[in-house]
């Protein structure tokens, strides 16, 4: 056998007849020529045609004009399996037809094609049926040289039968191995479209968890936005409250420093005047100028003691006590503040809740506060007061002041009035700050002052035409560290008696009136001495005690005392001053009947029962 390696044009040749058998066109006309050449054979030139001459001619054009048809079908059809099947069982059918008509139908011609069908159904592939098919035609052959033996002759059909088988063969062959191939395409293809299925289920699948994650991220971005709102927000208001508290810090320092100088001096004036009214007759004209001047300087002694009371820096003593408690003690007390036209709405809550703070002072903000809601409800409205206790974990979706230590304990005040805007809300702690102008400006100062010295924060919401909301906070205590307030004989003695208390101050009337009813004293209260003279002509009962300021627009305390006695003669009066012992011994007042102002509300009740206790 020649080397076709090392013979180009062997190879060639080879190729050419590669690429003629592997395109499907070229491949078919080779092979339906084929057939064509051996069936026109066989017409033509078979010796006992059951037909006539002109019908094989026919025959043999119709083959040929079937080529030509063939090779103008598109590849599209002659691809398909349906076309080489179709193709296959029409030249079968042509082939037993031409031979049958040729005159050359034998049972051993029709044996060999039927057992060519078999081979070809029980082969898949085509060398496979090739090979067989060649064995086949081997054996058909034998077989006719074993006959032409016996009858001395040999036939023209019986020649052709073999090229017959083979080509069969080979359609056969290809038809099977196109099946074949189109369903292991099938199932690939199946298998491909159940593959791109599961891909798509998968990326569906990724897609949902890419728009959850995609949707998670926009929220977090969302939050975070929103958190860094609130931290700036929160910063700047920080920021705020730590300019308001140095500035406060320093006023205070500035104005307790100048209040201690003026307060010697306003002692001075009161020892001098003290010393000339002793020299002065009753009748004399300077006598009344030298009163006006102690008075004017009782005055300005008692506003000096309110600045001095404005430097924060000093330390008060705070005990446990219990907000609920007092909110409870005061409520008729804040009551009593608001007019009938004010709805008032104090939600205490049930659970127990505990600060460490100055109790006194923890009245004298919430008073205040009351009175602030009060004067901006002009025309009347609500004013709600509530006590929370407020846990690390709990009320997460409200804003609260940075830098808290939870728990905390929130007592808010909201209000229905007119609210402020935002340039009354930076100056509203400012000494001598008020938008009302029968006020010094110093009840706020005095607010922000007793809660920072408590430990507390204090924040402010407030819109024009909105309300008002104001929020204390303190660090909640356990009540297990409670520890009872310092109290005297005197201050745990209760009384029964009657007072009369007299003060211009509301505030710090009704503070006086609420430390003097919890210790069971019946009180009667008025806001000046002309007030309080038409209190007692009501009144029909013994009065024992008056406790009064000493200097007083209209009436002084001496002499609302004098007059008050001669109605009753056994009553005793306690009067307050903001001058020192020193200057009331000058004016020849006994100190034992003196108050210096300010006081605490336990000083108060030590010595109204001191007073009353003397024989």
């Amino acid at each position: 056998m020649p080397d076709i390696t090392h013979n180009p044009g062997l190879c060639q040749a080879s190729n050419r007849l590669y690429r003629l058998l592997t395109n499907t066109t070229s491949r078919y006309l080779v092979l339906q020529g084929l057939v064509s050449i051996i069936l026109s054979y066989e017409l033509l030139f078979g010796s006992d045609s059951v037909i006539s001459r002109v019908m094989s001619n026919t025959l043999v054009m119709g083959l040929w004009l079937g080529i030509a048809a063939l090779a103008m079908l598109p590849a599209a059809i002659l691809t398909s399996t349906w076309f080489t099947a179709g193709l296959v069982t029409a030249d079968t059918m042509l082939v037993t037809s031409v031979i049958y008509l040729s005159g050359n139908a034998r049972s051993d011609l029709y044996i060999a094609y039927f057992v060519l069908v078999l081979v070809a159904a029980s082969v898949r592939r085509l060398s496979h049926v090739l090979g067989l098919s060649l064995l086949l035609s081997v054996g058909y052959a034998v077989v006719l040289y074993e006959t032409s033996l016996q009858s001395g002759t040999l036939v023209t059909g019986q020649l052709l039968g073999i090229p017959v088988l083979l080509v069969m063969a080979v359609f056969y062959g290809l038809a099977l191995e196109s099946a074949v191939i189109a369903k292991e395409e099938s199932a690939l293809l199946l298998k491909d479209i159940e593959g791109l299925k599961k891909t798509e289920d998968e990326l569906e699948v990724k897609k949902a968890q890419l728009e959850t994650r995609i949707k998670i991220l926009k929220e977090d971005l969302s939050k975070a936005n929103s958190e860094l709102r609130e931290g700036q927000v929160a910063r700047q208001g920080l920021e705020r409250r730590l300019q308001d508290a140095q500035k406060m810090e320093a006023a205070g320092r500035v104005a307790a420093r100048i209040a201690e100088e003026f307060g010697a001096l306003f002692t001075v004036i009161g020892k001098h005047t003290g010393l000339m009214l002793s020299h002065f007759q009753p009748n004399d004209p300077l006598r009344s100028s030298a009163d006006e001047i102690f008075k004017v300087g009782e005055k300005a002694a008692t506003l000096t003691a309110q600045l001095i009371a404005l430097n924060l820096e000093g330390n008060l003593v705070r005990h446990t006590v219990s907000v609920h408690a007092v909110l409870t003690d005061i409520r008729d007390t804040i009551k009593s503040l608001l007019p009938a036209n004010i709805e008032l709405i104090v939600r205490t809550g049930e659970r127990a809740s505990y600060a460490e703070v100055d109790r006194e002072g923890l009245e004298t903000v919430l008073l205040h506060l009351v009175v602030n809601a009060r004067d901006a409800m002009p025309n009347g409205g609500r004013l709600l007061v509530e006590l929370q206790l407020i846990e690390q974990n709990s009320q997460s979706n409200r804003s609260f002041p940075t830098g808290l230590t939870f728990p905390q304990i929130l007592i808010q005040l909201t209000d229905s009035g007119t609210g402020m805007n935002l340039d009354t809300q930076s100056h509203m702690f400012e000494p001598f700050f008020s938008t009302k102008e029968t006020n010094i400006g110093l009840g706020l100062t005095a607010v922000f002052g007793i809660v920072k010295q408590n430990g507390g924060t204090l924040d402010v919401n407030s819109r024009p035409g909105k309300g008002t909301t104001v929020r204390l906070f303190f660090p909640a205590a356990s009540a297990t560290n409670m520890r009872e307030e310092p109290s005297s004989k005197s201050l745990s003695a209760k009384g029964n008696e009657t007072i009369l208390l007299v003060e211009e101050n509301e505030i710090g009337r009704k503070l006086a009136l609420s430390a003097l009813q919890r210790c069971r004293y019946h009180v009667l209260e008025a806001a000046s001495s002309v007030e309080a003279l038409m209190v007692t002509q009501r009144y029909q009962g013994i009065l024992h005690l008056t406790v009064s300021p000493l200097v007083m627009p209209e009436l002084g305390g001496r002499e609302l005392a004098r007059r008050l006695m001669q109605h009753q003669p056994k009553m005793k009066a306690l009067f307050v001053s903001s001058y020192d012992d020193e200057t009331i011994q000058h004016h020849r007042i006994n100190q034992r009947f003196v108050l210096q102002s300010p006081y605490r509300q336990f000083g108060l009740i030590e010595k109204v029962r001191e007073v009353l206790d003397a024989a």
